[in-house]
């Protein structure tokens, strides 16, 4: 049973500030300034850890991106180990090298060759030649299945017309088109022609 006349307990805070004179409350308010500064502190604190990616705190660790590289470079070699025997396969079916030993040797494209044509010559072009007027002056023959390509000004050229100087001219098959020369010209040629 309670008495009503008990004392009720007193905190350290209370004890402090209740005290006669000036030191008593010059040491509660030191002490609550006190906590106040450790809990700053602690908060201030938890944010000086380790800085993100340094050594102390790594994003990630050197064996991990060790084994992650290994496993990258396997699953290149094993693509690139079920890739060579396609490769061959094709080879030996376009009568390529049969052997992995044997060196697969790709011609160079051919290059443009400077031709001299007389005035009233003509040069009739293969399938896929590509000319190109250095000098002088010619006009386009039309085949059965039609004219050369002005791949310059993007159009086809129609018979007895007058080709442009410097413009790539295209013949798409070998059916008797090509180039008149009306003065003597040089062309530049790309591919199979002869000159009647």
């Amino acid at each position: 049973m309670r008495d009503s006349g008990e004392v009720k307990k007193k905190t350290l805070l209370d004890r402090l500030s209740s005290s006669k004179g000036k030191w008593g409350r010059a040491s509660a308010l030191a002490l609550v300034f006190m906590l106040i500064g450790f809990l700053l502190g602690q908060v201030a604190g938890a944010d000086a850890g380790a800085i993100p990616g340094s050594e102390n705190d790594p994003l990630v660790t050197a064996s991990w991106v060790e084994a992650k590289l290994n496993e990258f470079s396997r699953s290149l070699k094993e693509q690139k180990d079920l890739q060579i025997p396609e490769k061959h396969t094709k080879q030996e079916d376009d009568g390529g090298p049969s052997s992995p030993g044997q060196p697969v040797v790709i011609a160079p494209a051919p290059t443009y060759e400077v031709i001299a044509v007389a005035k009233g010559q003509k040069l009739l072009t293969g399938s896929g030649t590509e000319c190109v007027l250095r000098s002088g002056r010619a006009r386009a023959l039309e085949g059965p299945g039609g004219g050369l390509s002005d791949l310059t000004a993007g159009r086809t050229l129609p018979a007895n017309e007058i080709i442009g100087r410097d413009h790539l001219i295209l013949s798409p098959r070998e059916d008797g088109r090509g180039i008149v020369a009306e003065t003597d010209t040089i062309l530049l040629v790309r591919g199979g022609y002869k000159i009647e």
